[in-house]
C-alpha cells in the first residue's frame, strides 16, 4: 500500500477525530449552512442519519449530508472516511448538504465497530 503525504495527514486527523465517532447523532446539524460552493473537507466515521436514506459524517461540530456521494458511502466497511466536496447552500434533515462529494476510505475502524474477521 502506498501512502502519500496527503493520505498520511488524513489518517492522522482521522485517528485524532475517530475517538468521537461513536454516538454521532445525524440530526444534530448546526442550523447554518456553509455558503454555496464553499469547499468542505471532513474526516470521521459515517453513520446512518435520522431519516431513511441519510448517510452523515460529523466533523468540526457540523453534521454533513453525504446522500449525493457517488458511489454511495459503504457503511458496511465500518471504517473512517475523508470526504471532500462543495456546500450546496442548504441544510437538510440529514445535515449540511454537500455536492461533488468524493470519499476516501481510511481503513481505520470506527468506535463500536465489531472486529474484522
Amino acid at each position: 500500500m502506498r501512502v502519500t503525504f496527503g493520505s498520511a495527514s488524513a489518517i492522522a486527523l482521522a485517528v485524532t477525530l475517530c475517538g468521537a465517532c461513536s454516538g454521532q447523532g445525524g440530526g444534530q446539524a448546526q442550523a447554518s449552512a456553509a455558503p454555496q460552493g464553499e469547499s468542505i473537507t471532513a474526516v470521521g466515521c459515517p453513520v446512518a442519519g435520522p431519516t431513511t436514506g441519510c448517510v452523515t459524517i460529523k466533523s468540526g461540530g457540523k453534521v454533513y449530508d453525504l446522500a449525493t456521494a457517488n458511489p454511495a458511502v459503504d457503511l458496511s466497511r465500518k471504517v473512517g472516511i475523508s470526504v471532500t466536496g462543495r456546500a450546496a447552500g442548504e441544510v437538510t434533515a440529514c445535515g449540511v448538504k454537500m455536492s461533488d462529494v468524493e470519499v476516501e476510505y481510511l481503513g481505520l475502524e470506527c468506535a463500536g465497530a465489531p472486529p474484522a474477521s
